[in-house]
């Protein structure tokens, strides 16, 4: 991992991140796993919103937030902060570099984003 990716903003970090997450769900909308969280996300998803916290190296300490919300089968940023109380899932810094420095990975197997936590906000 570079100095360089490291010392970018989390914002930037993180909205490259989103970037690769509507990426791949289109890209693979036609497969089971992805267009049923598709049909999942704009059936009762529409609008909801979920809490991101971006962390360094302990889960529980996190020093960014942001909140996303569903629109249209995407994944889109609401604001930066904790604007929604609930924490719906943690994202390491390191893996937000990860994915901004190798999208096509993400995007050609979208089960390495662990997108888990939008299927369990949504049954939830």
């Amino acid at each position: 991992m570079s100095e360089a990716a490291l010392s970018k903003d989390p914002y930037d970090l993180f909205m490259g991140y989103l970037d690769v997450v509507n990426e791949a769900l289109y890209e693979h909308e036609d497969t089971p796993v992805v267009g049923n969280l598709l049909s999942l996300m704009k059936k009762v998803g529409e609008g909801k919103k979920f809490g991101a916290a971006v962390y360094k190296s302990d889960p529980q300490e996190p020093f960014d937030y942001f909140t996303v919300r569903m629109n249209g089968g995407k994944v889109e940023l609401d604001s930066r902060g904790k604007d929604d109380p609930d924490i719906d899932f943690r994202v390491a810094q390191d893996f937000l570099v990860e994915v901004n420095e190798h999208p096509e990975e993400y995007v050609s197997n979208p089960a390495k984003l662990d997108l888990a936590w939008i299927k369990s906000r949504l049954l939830s």
